[in-house]
């Protein structure tokens, strides 16, 4: 019985400390998650780290739920009657302010994803409904001069925290940007009004004639333009300029040729890495837009609140503790000093942050003051060197023999299928990042500057940006041959290749050759890159049955496989997919039922194969290419937008890299006004 006692006795010990000490362990974690999210926020845009895609998710998270909770508990919690008990309890309702301050979140994270742009409506609806209940809270507390005066200034600060991340969030919705983005609407020359004209000229008896004369139109002759490395400021410049235009894809705007000579005429005399900078900085800034606080902060009201914001801030720490000064502290007086002391360094951080950014040197690059707009710039060179990439500069990649090798059934693997979790599983241990190689982006870069360099006319504009092998295969003048394999869907394509590939690679004894082995790297890279979009990005290839296809395969690989007694490593199984006789399509000989390509690529990679290697490489890098290309024009643009928080995509480079080099259907304006003038001659 004394055992028992003691032990109730002990937590009642334990709870009596955790209730003392609960509002303030809410309110410091509420701080720390802040100083988390504004200083790792940003690292996202150019890391593909899982784990910190989801520490950053729960922190996200959290951070709401901690603040609206520890408000929640402060407006539950009695008023003491005098002594020390009703001291702690004013100053501890006085941090209601710090919490709609942190409600109000951080420059650098206002949206996890796009989609949480959309909410902005419930967001405006919560601060209302939190600012309302931390000014309650306050107002029971019957708080005396010390507290009141320096709330006032919080409750400011925090009030228009909140208010600047429901407006950003509201700035960054799909709709908004789209309608911020439409220009104004164009009623073209009087038509009316021209033809009554010409109608009464010739009713007079006048002798009457339209002549057109339409718009003149500067083209760009590639072949004419020779590459230049411009200094770095003149990237920054030409990247913020394009930008304001280029925007639009994300919102499904349309270019007009003008946008199109003006981007070509920089981009072909950029060298392939300044052009690609000039995309990597105009990612950064739309990735800005859509998921921090930029398109608020960096407008003339956006600078002038965050002034106001930290001198309210200041203004309140120092009258609290003027006020406090010769009173006894206490804890509760510490952790104040501590919040304000973290509300100033984050103030100060976010500053700093907004000043050394591409948005300011913007704004006051085409003003007068040039000594701070070179001082912002020395400050970019240092903090954001040329050679640092403004995204993960990464690729995932993804095999299918490898997989069909390593992936067996066991007993962890059943009951993750059953919880409909083995995709995830898979996508953890199968799937690795290598970097973007500089040779993979010339190669790209290259291949689309002859296509522009080919073409005579817009409508071939349009036509190269839906080639997915054909022009590579026409070009080298394989297409009677192996044109089959690039007609299929696009998803049967794509595994065809990948498998054919791997199948050369392992048949090739390349390493001799630095030029073939750099070929057959690139290759490889591509190849592993679009298997893994088809398997785990399925939403950003044209629609089609690639996942069922996969599956089909993966199943006829890991059954053929499996004839042999021990496992074979990866080049064994590429040989023993080579030795089968596919003379007859497999097709024919098994029906349709089953949407396997395992065999159908053995007969492409048998086909390569009787080309000589340089041959083979070079055409099986140029297909990879063409179908990248095609892929990365054919995704739609919201979900561009969504993997730039995922440190981007290389499909989203190349798409940016297609569109500035006048390629795509987002051009839909290719003539302007007609000039045309009514000639009148006296009979």
């Amino acid at each position: 019985m004394e055992g028992n006692g003691m032990n109730t006795h002990s937590m009642g010990g334990l709870l009596a400390v955790w209730n003392e000490w609960e509002i303030r362990v809410l309110v410091l974690t509420s701080l720390a998650l802040q100083v988390f999210l504004l200083f790792s926020a940003g690292i996202r845009k150019r890391n593909v780290s899982a784990l910190l895609g989801v520490l950053l998710w729960l922190a996200y998270l959290l951070a709401d739920s901690i603040a609206i909770y520890a408000l929640g508990y402060l407006s539950q919690t009695h008023v003491p009657k005098g002594g020390i008990s009703n001291r702690n309890h004013r100053i501890q309702v006085f941090w209601a302010p710090f919490l709609l301050l942190h409600l109000g979140g951080q420059d650098t994270i206002t949206a996890f994803s796009i989609e949480d742009n959309e909410l902005w409506k419930r967001h405006l609806l919560s601060l209302l409904s939190q600012v309302a209940l931390a000014v309650y809270v306050f107002s029971k507390s019957r708080p005396g001069a010390d507290t009141l005066y320096p709330a006032v200034f919080m409750f400011l600060s925090g009030i228009l925290k909140y208010g600047e991340r429901t407006w950003a969030l509201k700035c960054a919705s799909m709709d908004n940007l789209r309608s911020s983005m439409v220009t104004t609407p164009d009623p073209g020359p009087n038509y009316a009004k021209f033809m009554e004209e010409y109608r009464f000229t010739r009713e007079a008896g006048l002798q009457a004639e339209i002549v057109i004369e339409p718009e003149r139109r500067t083209g760009v002759t590639t072949a004419a333009i020779a590459e230049e490395t411009v200094p770095y400021t003149t990237v920054i410049t030409e990247a913020l300029c394009f930008f304001v235009t280029f925007k639009r894809l994300f919102v499904n705007l349309i270019l007009s040729f003008q946008d199109r000579t003006g981007s070509q005429a920089t981009f072909l005399r950029l060298t392939p890495e300044q052009a690609y900078k000039i995309i990597e900085i105009e990612l950064s800034l739309m990735y800005d837009t859509l998921h921090s606080k930029a398109a608020v902060i960096h407008t003339c009201y956006g600078r002038l609140f965050r002034c106001f914001t930290l001198v309210s801030t200041t203004t309140a720490c120092v009258l609290f503790n003027v006020l406090h000064k010769g009173r006894p502290g206490g804890i509760d007086v510490a952790i104040t000093n501590l919040l304000f002391g973290g509300a100033l360094c984050l103030e100060l951080s976010a500053i700093g942050m907004m000043l050394v950014s591409y948005w300011t040197y913007a704004a006051l690059e085409g003003s007068i003051c040039h000594s701070l707009s070179h001082l912002i710039l020395r400050c970019l060179k240092y903090f954001r060197p040329e050679s640092r990439a403004r995204w993960s500069n990464s690729m995932a990649q993804h095999n299918l023999i490898s997989f069909c090798l390593q992936d067996r059934p066991t007993l962890v693997t059943k009951i993750l299928k059953l919880l409909g979790l083995k995709g995830h599983w898979d996508s953890w241990l199968y799937i690795w990042h290598i970097d973007v190689s500089a040779e993979l982006k010339t190669l790209v870069f290259r291949e689309l500057k002859d296509k522009a360099a080919s073409i005579v006319d817009t409508e071939s504009y349009r036509k190269f940006s839906n080639h997915r092998g054909q022009w590579a295969l026409q070009c080298k003048g394989y297409y009677k041959e192996l044109g089959w394999s690039v007609e299929v869907e696009f998803d049967e394509s794509i595994l065809l290749w990948h498998i054919a590939t791997d199948l050369c690679r392992y048949s090739d004894d390349s390493s001799d050759d630095a030029k073939l082995s750099e070929y057959v790297s690139i290759s490889r890279a591509v190849s592993n890159y679009m298997l893994f979009l088809l398997v785990a990005r399925p939403f950003m290839l044209t629609a089609g049955i690639g996942q069922i296809r996969f599956g089909d395969t993966c199943a006829e690989a890991k059954n053929f496989f499996a004839r042999e007694m021990t496992r074979p490593d990866e080049r064994s199984a590429a040989m023993m997919v080579l030795e089968v006789n596919a003379e007859i399509a497999p097709r024919d000989v098994k029906g349709d039922r089953s949407k396997s390509v395992l065999f159908d690529a053995c007969r492409l990679a048998k086909s390569l194969l009787e080309l000589q290697p340089g041959k083979r490489w070079r055409l099986i890098r140029v297909v990879w290419v063409e179908m990248l290309c095609y892929a990365a024009s054919n995704c739609r643009s919201n979900f561009h937008a969504k993997q730039l928080s995922n440190g981007g995509e290389l499909l989203t480079v190349v798409w940016f890299l297609m569109t500035h080099l006048g390629m795509g259907e987002q051009y839909r304006i290719e003539s302007g006004h007609a000039r045309a003038k009514l000639i009148v001659e006296k009979n």
